[in-house]
């Protein structure tokens, strides 16, 4: 804690948008709430603002840049990088510590020119990974290897995004730290359903029976996400199990198509339910049997961790840092991308066997409890900070 009357040190956060329920988001916020105390944040992001976490969050500053977007525009990524060089000039931030793809882009470039005296890269993932074509893909690594020697320090969310990044030499000699985005595990557990009375009239309101099994997925509705394997996983094993359900949570882009794909699949609309955005993530776990993840690209998959948590066992396609958060085949399945045989192979063999349900359940959740707490993330970061300024 800071003496009164000691002047905090000022830490820019960048991201190129706010979004409802983001991983990234919900890293910001958790790092904001625990170091207030010592360090002044502001937070600057593009004009798409959609986010309950910030809105009146006492102790950090939001500065919208309206040239941030999040596809490539060389006029807006021009205006972008001068906005962000003004304000670092202006400001005198001690660290710049930028987010996502295209604001870590422009503003670790901009930090660098206003000569910013520390830049953290923070590295949620691998956007080189996204499906898209070999040329763009060259051009994001190219893009990666221009600009990754403006900042001072890699912090990455978990190894296999370290792993992806020097397998294309991108960075080699510049120091990467690890810090896991921090759950607040204490509020999460509470905020979930805590008596099986509690549970049921949940699933009743829901349209859910007590006996059915349901299948859960969290995310925004896109391509990297492909939420579309998991709908035709689910179509193929609801015809056997006709007592299955399943809880799609989130927005995005794809949401209509994915309502689309299940209507053509013949799935009964008491089946599969699309769920929009959810605040309270906790009270669907909770009723909920086995957590279905298909994401084609992540940097550590938050949400598995999430579900973990609560112990609701998890398949997962091979995807960076599912092998972080499960052991396969101990505490959660890992199959091999796209593939959605194995996929329905191994719902079905959870589905068949409650008792392997329940030790993944727990073996995943003991493995989560001690590496994704949220003060373990601000401690690390509190240290980062204070030997860099």
């Amino acid at each position: 804690m800071k003496s009164a009357g000691i002047q905090k040190k000022k830490i820019l956060h960048t991201t190129t948008r706010l979004v409802l329920g983001g991983g990234v988001e919900k890293n910001i916020y958790y790092t904001v709430t625990n170091l207030s105390d010592e360090f002044e944040f502001h937070l600057s992001c593009g004009a798409y603002f959609k986010d309950d976490l910030f809105c009146n969050h006492p102790e950090i500053k939001i500065i919208i840049c309206p040239y941030l977007v999040n596809t490539i525009h060389p006029l807006k990524d021009l205006q972008a990088l001068w906005f962000y060089y003004r304000l670092i000039r202006r400001e005198k931030y001690d660290i710049v510590h930028t987010h996502e793809t295209k604001a870590s882009f422009i503003t670790k470039l901009a930090a660098w020119l206003a000569r910013c005296p520390y830049v953290i890269y923070g590295l949620h993932g691998v956007t080189f990974n996204d499906p898209m074509s070999r040329l763009k893909r060259k051009f994001y690594i190219l893009l990666e290897k221009l600009t990754i020697y403006c900042a001072d320090l890699v912090v990455a969310v978990g190894n296999d995004t370290v792993t992806e990044y020097k397998k294309e030499n991108i960075g080699k000699n510049i120091p990467f730290e690890i810090v896991r985005s921090g759950i607040d595990i204490k509020n999460y557990l509470c905020q979930a359903l805590q008596t099986d009375e509690e549970k049921l009239q949940f699933r009743k309101a829901l349209g859910i029976d007590k006996d059915d099994i349901v299948f859960i997925t969290v995310g925004r509705f896109s391509y990297s996400k492909a939420q579309r394997y998991s709908i035709e996983a689910f179509a193929v094993l609801q015809k056997k199990y006709p007592t299955l359900k399943f809880l799609l949570i989130g927005e995005g882009e794809l949401l209509a198509e994915c309502k689309l794909l299940a209507n053509a699949a013949g799935i009964n609309n008491r089946s599969i339910l699309f769920l929009g955005y959810q605040k309270d993530i906790p009270k669907y776990l909770s009723v909920s049997d086995i957590f279905i993840f298909t994401s084609l690209r992540e940097g550590l998959p938050r949400v598995i961790v999430e579900a973990s948590l609560l112990q609701v066992p998890v398949i997962t396609f091979e995807v960076e840092g599912a092998s972080e958060v499960l052991e396969n085949e101990k505490s959660g399945f890992i199959v091999p991308q796209a593939n959605k045989e194995a996929l329905i192979n191994k719902a079905e063999q959870l589905i068949l066997q409650p008792s392997l349900k329940l030790a993944f359940g727990q073996r995943a959740q003991q493995h989560v409890k001690q590496y994704w707490d949220m003060h373990v993330m601000a401690q690390q970061l509190r240290s980062i900070y204070n030997r860099n300024i």
